[in-house]
């Protein structure tokens, strides 16, 4: 019975910690007032504990200082990873557009019918590879597109094949080279969606954060709850940045499919 109780305790907390980290301008307000409620704790025993805090006044500036150190690097270090995991996603989206392109162009060079199949196979491609990004954090969505784009990469391979089998010279081996890396960087995007910050990094940062504003509450000696919010407010915003930028399917900071609607324009201008 015990051990049913925490697995359905651990399960609602990862629930809940996934919806919070898949909904960036929630988890801003939510953060701020996690740390706040830490600054009012801080603000409450020094209230209660002001002769003891007062004679150790030296030691609780060290510790606070220390703790505030070792936050900023905690931050520092998830806002480079964010900012590689973001940079990686907008280089893969060109990458995948050059890629189709090229495949698209390369189709021109087949004999008829297969050049044929393959181009009304890539005017059907497109669109599904803009979906992939467009479906957000729907689930089912991202696994529809996920399957369409299985199932159109196989038929156009088998089209290729087939027609390497009667045609074994240069320029179809250049095609089916060039649908080989347009297949490829298909896992490399799903990839690079599906890798994100882990949820325990983002426990331990609230964590640090919660203990930071703790003893910055204990350490001030105005009860201004203006103050105590300054710290709790500056650490929000931050770890909500990071978060932005860790979430490739919500919140401001997107990758824009411009190259992709850029192919997806070249491939329909050809019907």
């Amino acid at each position: 019975m015990v051990r049913s109780e925490f697995w359905l305790n651990q399960s609602l907390y990862t629930a809940a910690m996934q919806f919070l980290l898949n909904h960036p301008l929630l988890f801003c307000p939510v953060v701020v007032l996690f740390l706040f409620a830490g600054s009012l704790s801080g603000s409450w025993i020094h209230a209660r504990r002001t002769d003891a805090i007062e004679r150790n006044s030296s030691s609780f500036k060290t510790l606070e200082g220390a703790v505030l150190g070792l936050l900023a690097l905690l931050l520092g270090f998830s806002f480079a990873m964010a900012v590689s995991r973001y940079d990686l996603r907008k280089q893969l989206e060109v990458e995948e557009a050059n890629a189709i392109g090229t495949a698209w162009l390369r189709t021109g060079t087949l004999a008829e019918p297969p050049r044929r199949a393959e181009q009304q196979l890539f005017m059907q491609y497109v669109p599904v590879r803009l979906d992939f990004v467009a479906a957000g954090n729907d689930a089912d969505a991202v696994q529809h597109s996920i399957a369409q784009s299985d199932e159109l990469q196989t038929q156009i391979w088998a089209i290729a094949s087939g027609d390497t089998a009667a045609h074994r010279d240069p320029v179809t081996a250049l095609f089916v080279s060039s649908l080989n890396d347009m297949i490829d960087v298909t896992e490399k995007r799903t990839a690079a969606l599906e890798n994100r910050i882990p949820a325990m990094t983002w426990a331990m940062l609230l964590f640090m954060g919660f203990v930071s504003s703790a003893l910055v509450g204990i350490s001030v000696t105005s009860r201004s709850k203006l103050l105590l919010a300054i710290l709790p407010l500056v650490v929000g915003v931050v770890l909500a940045l990071i978060l932005d930028l860790d979430s490739p399917r919500s919140g401001f900071i997107r990758v824009h499919q411009n190259s992709m609607t850029r192919v997806a324009e070249m491939v329909a201008a050809s019907k």
